[in-house]
């Protein structure tokens, strides 16, 4: 016999030799020993889990003709070797892809009435990829697969079952088959590369599980893959390169850069995978596989129950999710899937990447929310490490007293002297304790009586001018806006300063502006806003008054002149009716012609 792929070699031949699906072939082999066969079975689940195999157990079983106790086929009579073959005319498989129409479907019904080829057997009918039916040729097989003959058996598998019609769902007993965990796998593989005799290593079975995502078909044709890559030996670094993976380690190394801000560190980290030949579309997947890992690992304590991963995997997602806050977690996973959908397009693999990567290690070039969220949170740490890093500082001892220099004295460099740029000894203070009260005693009030001093009392404040208030007037518009809210901003934003008379500011409005005018003179409590933030910008109280410009731009206190009237209707038609001049006669100026009588 010429060589066969490996899954094709140990395609199980029993119920029992069914990996991962324990739940299913227990089921089906009761029901054959039992003899409760339904007459449709509809097997659901990803690629690679068994449905089709397990659909060919179920027909050798039912014509093994020496079948054992526990429902298994013999595998030695001629209907289970004509089924092993593919020769069997009682076991009839179909790719629902390539027969989708109603013409196929017609012609299936046809042969469903033929009886089988042996006596009393049962004939089969594997519907692959079942999902693919058209919906006609669906609604035509509703019937047929409703009511079918005695001795017809349907089984339809599927990958996406919830595109099957409703109707054909309940004519069906369900069976989901699940993804094999990848413990199982690995046992699985090490038998298999034991009977081939293959040299495994652990950590190599471990990493072809973990890619082959719980399908035992494509975990079997990559451990062929590596084995003749290898010359019959399987490492972690041969199914690297058989995949142009990245080595694990950079998951680590990209953690850490993402942790320390080091952009140099993360974008040689790609230029070095582009050096060694690694798919780098396959890389920001894992990438993004990992961080989701270390994400369950920072909020889930169980997480031996959460991810089907080896041992090995869930302690570097642990490791990594103390090194790295949630928040820089959360945005790795944005970007990277951000990035693999644009790579996904088709664009520039390596800028996408260096891009994601950019963004990941300086969140400040990112102006979305995770980007600020992340700086924020990174503040608010190095600002808890400061505090808890705290120390008191011993207070400095006060500096001696200046002695006491005469008035008339002359001045001489022995006299100490106050200077601004002396240095400060900061001290840190958590807490300043109360000093000791002292016993106040009460004195006479002598200052009463005393004579007030000019010199002493507070100066008056100095006249504005028009220079002042015009370049503080934006920032006092500016403060406004919180306390007036917007309606009163937009008002007072018309009005500029026109003169100052004392500490009283006349503000004008263009004088086409009648309805901003009023409403500024009528708002009392605008006036107090205005005065009271305009005081503070300028210093010392100010008085406002609103007026209108003339036509110059000139502020004048007069009231604006109301806009001309429009004529009335009965006005116009006065007017008109003056018979000053004829319309006949206008027509004729204008046109040139004369008029014709009889």
């Amino acid at each position: 016999m010429d060589y066969q792929a490996l899954y094709r070699k140990y395609r199980p031949q029993r119920f029992d030799e069914v990996v991962g699906q324990d739940h299913v072939v227990k089921t089906l082999a009761r029901e054959v020993v039992e003899g409760r066969i339904a007459h449709a079975y509809l097997f659901a689940g990803p690629r690679g889990t068994g449905k089709t195999t397990s659909a060919r157990l179920l027909a050798k079983a039912l014509n093994c003709t020496n079948r054992g106790d526990d429902g298994e086929p013999c595998n030695t009579c001629d209907s289970c070797t004509g089924i092993t073959e593919g020769t069997s005319l009682d076991v009839i498989e179909l790719d629902a892809a390539s027969h989708n129409k109603v013409e196929d479907i017609r012609e299936m019904r046809v042969n469903v009435g033929t009886v089988a080829a042996a006596g009393g057997a049962r004939r089969v009918y594997i519907l692959d990829e079942a999902h693919m039916l058209s919906r006609a040729a669906g609604n035509a097989l509703l019937k047929t697969l409703e009511e079918p003959p005695e001795h017809v058996i349907f089984v339809l598998a599927t990958t996406e079952p919830y595109k099957l019609l409703d109707t054909i769902r309940s004519r069906a007993q369900r069976f989901d088959f699940h993804p094999i965990p990848v413990e199982i796998l690995i046992d699985y593989l090490g038998v298999i590369a034991e009977r081939e005799g293959f040299t495994a290593g652990q950590d190599g079975l471990s990493m072809v599980a973990s890619h082959a995502r719980g399908s035992v078909r494509d975990a079997m044709s990559l451990l062929e893959q590596v084995a003749s890559l290898g010359s019959g030996t399987v490492e972690a670094a041969m199914v690297a390169r058989a995949l142009g993976l990245a080595d694990k380690d950079a998951f680590g190394a990209l953690a850490t850069a993402v942790a320390e801000q080091d952009a140099p560190a993360a974008l040689g980290l790609v230029s070095q995978l582009a050096a060694q030949g690694a798919d780098l579309r396959r890389f920001v997947a894992e990438a993004l596989s990992f961080f989701r890992g270390v994400f369950l690992a920072q909020y889930a304590p169980n997480l031996e129950e959460v991810a089907d991963e080896p041992l090995g995997v869930l302690e570097e997602w642990r490791r990594v999710a103390t090194q790295l806050e949630p928040a820089d977690v959360l945005r790795s996973v944005d970007q990277l899937g951000e990035a693999l959908l644009h790579l996904r397009q088709g664009r520039e693999e390596r800028l996408v990447v260096e891009l994601a990567l950019l963004r990941l290690t300086r969140p400040e070039t990112a102006i979305d929310a995770s980007g600020l969220d992340a700086r924020v949170s990174r503040l608010e740490s190095r600002v808890r490490d400061l505090l808890s890093g705290a120390v008191v500082a011993p207070a400095a001892a006060p500096a001696p007293a200046p002695e006491p220099v005469a008035p008339d004295a002359p001045f001489t460099d022995d006299v100490p002297k106050a200077s601004a740029a002396a240095p400060v000894e900061a001290a840190v203070e958590v807490e300043a304790e109360p000093e000791p009260e002292s016993p106040v005693t009460e004195e006479p009030d002598d200052a009463a009586d005393e004579p007030i001093d000019e010199s002493q009392a507070p100066p008056e404040p100095e006249e504005l001018d028009l220079r002042t208030v015009e370049s503080a007037w934006p920032a006092v518009v500016a403060r406004i806006r919180d306390q007036a809210g917007p309606r009163r901003h937009a008002l007072l934003k018309e009005a500029s300063p026109a003169g100052v008379d004392g500490r009283t500011v006349t503000f004008a409005l263009p004088a086409h502006l009648p309805f901003h005018l009023e409403q500024l003179k009528a708002d009392g409590e605008l006036h107090q806003i205005v005065a009271s933030t305009a005081a503070e910008v300028i210093g010392g109280a100010v008085d406002i008054r609103f007026v209108a410009a003339d036509g110059d731009g000139d502020a004048t206190g007069s009231t604006p002149p109301e806009p001309p009237r429009a004529p009335d209707k009965d006005d116009l038609l006065e007017a008109g009716d003056d018979g000053a001049e004829d319309p006949a006669s206008i027509v004729v100026d204008m046109l040139g012609g004369e008029v014709v009588s009889e």
